[in-house]
């Protein structure tokens, strides 16, 4: 009897699959795409070149001011009160011009043709353009010619040469003076403009390098995200499709099972089936043109030796340390031999002929990677130059797969790679 209900008994369910990976978000999971450390550098830039000029302008206009006031009130004969607002006027317009650049250049000819009405009438003395007035409109459109667009400049030079024209009718000599005026101030803002010109070519020159760079990274980053989607895809549709070939043989390989029991199964075999169907639907996307090529499948970590012994053939010596119960298959372990093999090449690019260190080992729910080298013995080759996307798709695996990824370089020399991936989605063991 007891051996008549054993066999009508239905197998014994088999163990309920490990708890999933939980994969982080998008946003999660992807770095933070940063803005280059050359795009806030250019912004700090800016905000110290417009301190600097407040603090050129402030103090050049103490100067003028010290210098001016003396001249029109004893060269030209102006009222010492008068001396002091045209000065004011024209040497306050500079450090005003580098906040508001119009209320500079309105106050600075403002106070152009309130020091030539002032000192009408004065003998042996330029007029109606000093030297004290030269200097500030010129040190005016050098602020406007490197902070503001080109045509501010030559507005606010316009203004000052038209305002003061009228006085080249009164006197003959000022007709002279404002030739002068005119060409020196031109001058200043020509100068000026071209500097401007070849900064702002710069500047433009570094945003485009700058987005370049980030778009590189964004793109690198998807590239990445989709071969490690197509991966998955390889490893779980394995998985799956052993359940449904189980499932579905079950009531043929299995006596006496009953018809609860057979649609249970059944059921097993259709979901199975349709989480497939799903995600060949979802991922089909990802298949690029030439991904016919991809369909051998994915190596684990059985492969590490045949790996190892490859880099050996290309010149650097490799030591492999593997663990116990170390998994056979599944997501960890793909990532695991993708991790190693970046690791590794890196090693044959950087620091060919360093001596190598590998070692992979399962710690509780983890998988501990772990690739050291020794400081290179050898030139680096050619293509040495530049590089660290692969770094950045191994911090891109791990942080898939919900674990972390740390490298940088060893205190005594050569580099570390050290990986930590959940196990929660593999199988079987080695």
């Amino acid at each position: 009897m007891d051996e008549q209900r054993q066999r009508i008994e239905p197998p014994p369910v088999p163990p309920a699959p490990p708890r999933p990976v939980e994969v982080p978000s998008a946003r999660a999971a992807v770095p933070a795409m940063a803005p280059p450390a050359g795009v806030g550098a250019a912004l700090d830039d800016e905000r110290r070149f417009r301190s600097w000029m407040w603090v050129a302008t402030s103090l050049l206009a103490v100067m003028l001011v010290s210098v001016s006031v003396p001249l029109a009130a004893g060269l030209y004969e102006v009222h010492l009160l008068a001396a002091f607002a045209t000065s004011l006027a024209l040497a306050g317009a500079l450090p005003l011009a580098v906040r508001w650049p119009w209320a500079g250049a309105a106050l600075a000819t403002a106070g152009v043709v309130a020091f030539a009405l002032a000192s009408a009438g004065s003998e042996g003395a330029p007029w109606p353009w000093p030297v004290t007035t030269i200097v500030s409109q010129g040190a005016l459109l050098v602020v406007l010619g490197l902070m503001r667009p080109w045509w501010l400049g030559l507005a606010a030079w316009l203004a000052a040469v038209v305002a003061t024209m009228p006085f080249a009718f009164v006197d003959a000599g000022a007709a002279g003076n404002l030739v002068i005026a005119a060409a020196v101030t031109a001058l200043a803002l020509a100068v000026t403009l071209l500097v401007a010109q070849r900064r702002l070519i710069g500047a433009e020159l570094f945003r485009a390098r700058a987005d370049t760079a980030s778009e590189q990274q964004r793109r690198l980053l998807v590239e990445e995200r989709n071969r490690i989607a197509r991966e998955l895809h390889d490893v779980v549709a394995h998985g799956l499709s052993i359940i449904h070939v189980q499932a579905t043989s079950a009531p043929y390989r299995v006596d006496g099972l009953s018809d609860a029991a057979k649609a249970e199964f059944g059921e097993i075999a259709a979901s199975a089936r349709t989480a497939m169907t799903e995600m060949r639907q979802l991922l089909g996307v990802l298949r690029s043109a030439d991904a016919a090529a991809e369909t051998a499948p994915q190596p684990g970590l059985g492969e590490l030796r045949a790996l190892a012994a490859s880099v050996e053939r290309a010149g650097v010596p490799v030591t492999l340390e593997l663990g116990d119960a170390l998994p056979a298959s599944g997501v960890a372990a793909t990532s695991a031999y993708r991790i190693v093999q970046e690791a590794l090449s890196n090693v044959v690019r950087h620091a060919p002929g360093a001596a190598t260190h590998v070692s992979v080992e399962a710690l509780a729910s983890d998988l501990i990677v772990s690739v050291e080298n020794e400081a290179a013995t050898d030139a680096p080759g050619p293509d040495a130059q530049g590089g660290g996307h692969g770094l950045i798709g191994i911090g891109e695996r791990a942080a898939l797969l919900g674990g972390h990824a740390e490298y940088g370089e060893r205190p005594g020399g050569g580099y570390r790679v050290l990986a930590t991936l959940p196990l929660g989605s593999n199988g079987g063991t080695t």
